[in-house]
């Protein structure tokens, strides 16, 4: 990812508002499973970087969606090609089914919700939500 001009940490936020923007910043911290104050860190890098855009959110006056601009997009595209070499190489060594793979994890994800809940935590607040099933 180094050739990307972007970490790995900054392609999955910049991914995150690609995919599911806009978002307001609590939003992307419940995604990430972050702090809201290291989305926020990301946020201001990326708003210096003029890659994204702030629009006030449609049904609550205080809060302010963020979105990538054309410049953002097009960073994360870039990043993304890269990434793309890099996942087609993971997935072709893994010896097993991608599908077999994702209900493992499901299964696994679900185990700890009820363990969460079972020593009296809320699942949100043990891990982010699911991007994808």
């Amino acid at each position: 990812m180094a050739e990307s001009g972007m970490r790995p940490d900054e392609y999955a936020v910049y991914s995150l508002l690609f995919e599911k923007g806009p978002l307001t910043a609590t939003e992307m911290a419940g995604f990430l499973g972050m702090p809201l104050t290291t989305v926020l860190d990301y946020v201001k890098a990326m708003d210096a970087a003029r890659h994204i855009v702030r629009t006030s959110h449609p049904f609550d006056g205080r809060a302010v969606q963020l979105s990538l601009n054309r410049s953002g997009v097009a960073a994360q595209k870039r990043a993304n090609a890269h990434w793309e070499v890099v996942r087609r190489h993971i997935e072709e060594g893994l010896g097993v089914p991608i599908p077999t793979i994702k209900r493992a994890l499901r299964a696994l994800d679900d185990s700890a919700d009820r363990t969460a809940r079972l020593v009296g935590l809320a699942p949100s607040r043990v891990r982010p939500r699911r991007l994808v099933d």
